[in-house]
């Protein structure tokens, strides 16, 4: 819209006419340096002043001067039009898969507030939204993960001047627990291993024996061949696909590399393409993996394998600084949750042994 401005004489104020009411509406554009960039309506020529240039590079002054005060804008945008900003700005700090999921999100849980102006949007709004989320069946995880994208999005909108207070700031969700406690049999654990081995697809043979490395989903699939040094028989997990942001190095071990003797290798792109398009896969083949779980009567998710590691190190008295380093957690006091569930694991079992004396 910048470009269909027409320039008056008084610096900063500009205006466009609508083709049929001939009603000519003002903007002053603002740019003061490290605080905002923006052009804001200061009025229409048949409003009840009647604004002219002269009064609107009047009214410009005084939106600077308020500015400058560090009075909040109240410029008049749409919370879509507030999250295209947002994302735009975003594309400087953030990844782009990270930046995908917001996108994602705020198409799925915020369409029925995006074309509300900002100014008009109150906490009884968005906590009705977020409610609605536990409602329909929603994780409180979930719901969490939205509050603090809204949160996000308007704490932008105050950095910017558009408003002063965020209304997502008193949103409520209830208290939970996220963590989840997966163990099973060693049995079964070797049992489960057996059947990776017998899958007859070398690519996803692979793939999931990097799950039993504790490498994540996203990590494996975003593998490629420059990731890969067989000379010195490590690969590479990049800062952009991992987790904590950080390049992380591990060996590949005589397992792994022969089984990527089975592979056509590469001098670049993706180690594990989606075998229908060629691109990036957004998930694990389903099939093959439900098929084992089936097989196997387990209840578990491919993140499970991770917490399979975990707990099996912890069992076998590994270090926690050793099994910190395998699963990449940047915080030891992530990995602590193992030895805390080997503890409960005891626990339950002194407790059923002394039902069984009681009885």
């Amino acid at each position: 819209m910048r470009n269909d401005l027409i320039k008056t004489k008084f610096p900063g104020v500009y205006y466009i006419i609508d083709p049929t009411s001939k009603v000519k509406t003002y903007f002053a554009r603002i740019k003061i340096i490290g605080l905002v960039n923006t052009d804001q309506i200061v009025g229409y020529s048949n409003d009840e002043i009647r604004t002219n240039p002269s009064i609107a590079y009047q009214k410009r002054n005084e939106l600077i001067a308020s500015l400058k005060s560090g009075k909040p804008l109240n410029k008049k945008i749409t919370l879509q039009a507030l999250f295209d900003e947002y994302i735009k700005h975003a594309t400087l700090t953030q990844r782009k898969s990270t930046l995908d999921t917001k996108v994602y999100y705020f198409k799925k849980h915020f369409l029925k507030l995006s074309k509300k102006n900002i100014t008009d949007i109150k906490t009884s709004d968005l906590q009705n939204l977020i409610s609605s989320l536990l409602q329909k069946g929603y994780a409180p995880q979930t719901a969490k993960h939205q509050r603090n994208l809204i949160k996000a999005i308007l704490n932008y909108a105050i950095k910017k001047r558009y408003i002063e207070i965020n209304p997502a700031q008193n949103i409520e969700i209830p208290k939970f627990n996220n963590e989840r406690k997966f163990f099973i049999e060693d049995e079964k654990a070797k049992m489960l291993y057996e059947e990776i081995l017998d899958i007859p697809n070398n690519s996803y043979r692979l793939m999931f024996l990097f799950l039993l490395r504790g490498r994540r989903k996203g990590e494996i699939l975003s593998l490629e061949w420059q990731d890969i040094d067989f000379y010195q028989k490590s690969y590479t997990i990049r800062d952009e696909n991992n987790k904590i942001s950080e390049s992380q190095k591990y060996l590949l071990d005589d397992e792994l590399l022969e089984h990527f003797t089975f592979l056509e290798r590469g001098q670049k792109g993706l180690v594990f393409p989606s075998p229908i398009t060629g691109k990036k896969m957004t998930d694990f083949p389903r099939s093959v993996w439900r098929e084992m779980k089936n097989k196997l009567g387990l209840k578990m998710r491919l993140h499970d394998f991770r917490h399979l590691l975990g707990f099996t190190l912890v069992n076998n008295n590994i270090p926690l600084e050793i099994i910190s380093k395998t699963l990449g957690h940047k915080s030891i006091k992530t990995t602590q949750r193992y030895s805390n569930m080997k503890e409960e694991m005891a626990k339950l079992g002194s407790d059923t042994f002394l039902d069984l004396l009681k009885k």
